[in-house]
């Protein structure tokens, strides 16, 4: 479901992905081939495609995936990864969890999750300005800062995806 995040910046930015995998230390051979990326964007797009089907979903899986084309069709890679997930998946996100907090007065749902996500978030912030400080150190500072994102980014992803999994299946 969320493959499309790394195959479409593949598919219509080759060169700027692949130099940001690179800075990472993540090798990837032979990924100029545009018909490999054609094949995997259907799959992705079918795998959505039934995911909607068969979980009854709204539609809501295929329009996602449609902005996330449209935005990796507009913009490089980072700034179209850093407008979908600041702006649109993180804000979505928080929306249903504010919801999920108090379904009946958004302004008090609002604030409990503000103070329930501020320390978290300031922690985040620390270790992220410490990372960035050691890092710094030994690359670049631009690589040093995509490194630390990326870094977090990966170390955050597994809980979450994993965290909504088993909540979506207590609610089964």
């Amino acid at each position: 479901k969320g493959s499309i995040v790394i195959l479409a910046p593949l598919a219509f930015h080759p060169d700027e992905t692949i130099a940001i995998f690179e800075i990472l230390n993540v090798k990837l051979n032979n990924l100029t081939n545009e018909n490999w990326f054609i094949a995997l964007v259907v799959l992705s797009f079918l795998s959505n495609f039934f995911i909607v089907i068969w979980g009854k979903n709204d539609g809501f899986i295929i329009a996602d995936w449609f902005t996330i084309i449209m935005l990796n069709v507009a913009f490089s890679p980072l700034v179209a990864f850093t407008i979908y997930f600041c702006f649109l998946h993180s804000v979505r996100h928080s929306l249903s969890l504010i919801y999920e907090i108090n379904r009946n007065d958004f302004k008090v749902g609002f604030y409990k999750f503000v103070r329930k996500a501020l320390p978290l978030t300031l922690m985040t912030l620390l270790l992220f300005i410490i990372s960035l400080y050691f890092l710094a150190n030994y690359y670049v500072f631009d690589d040093a800062i995509l490194k630390v994102i990326f870094i977090g980014l990966a170390s955050l992803t597994f809980p979450h995806i994993l965290l909504e999994y088993l909540i979506e299946k207590n609610e089964k």
